[in-house]
């Protein structure tokens, strides 16, 4: 009898051991308020929290005026993912490439998106709400975020010490194809 709970005992273990690996496992990004959405040409990518909430409001604001809602670009993502995280691991803040003779759209077909028309919004703050209200404060900006011409879009956030405080680092990477 002895044994039999012993057995029964380390079948539970191991079974709670595997659901914790699986958990461990799944994607950061989801398990922190982030999630799927849709992706370009079909299917879903992956976004962190502030980055799928930037892009919720992206399309908010785009539904609201009769605007075609915007997909995530694989290509644009990396790009967008990649500026925020070398501005903040780089102290800079700027379109161009720190160190390169690079624009946003050099940087952007680097990444391999082949585009016609592109456009960057940069910017940080503490919530993905405040960095949107600036961006839609701007006529610059806004009128990245309303364009017809742009239906393509990565957004990168990456948090951490930018200019002697924490922060997070926004890109916006806009593209049309064709």
């Amino acid at each position: 009898m002895k044994h039999a709970v012993v057995a029964v005992f380390s079948a539970l273990l191991l079974c709670t051991l595997a659901l914790g690996i699986l958990a461990v496992g799944a994607p950061v990004a989801q398990a922190a308020g982030g999630g799927y959405v849709n992706k370009c040409g079909g299917g879903k990518i992956l976004l962190n929290a502030s980055e799928k909430r930037a892009f919720a409001l992206h399309n908010e604001a785009r539904r609201d005026r009769g605007l075609k809602p915007f997909c995530v670009h694989p290509a644009l993502q990396k790009a967008a993912r990649a500026h925020s995280k070398d501005m903040i691991e780089r102290d800079y803040f700027s379109h161009d490439t720190k160190g390169r003779n690079e624009d946003a759209c050099e940087r952007i077909r680097r990444y391999s998106y082949r585009w016609s028309a592109c456009g960057e919004n940069i910017g940080y703050d503490s919530t993905p709400e405040r960095m949107f209200d600036a961006w839609m404060g701007s006529s610059g900006h806004r009128a990245n975020i309303l364009s017809g011409k742009f239906r393509e879009v990565g957004i990168g956030a990456h948090t951490g010490n930018y200019g002697g405080f924490e922060t997070t680092m926004y890109t916006v990477d806009f593209g049309a194809r064709g």
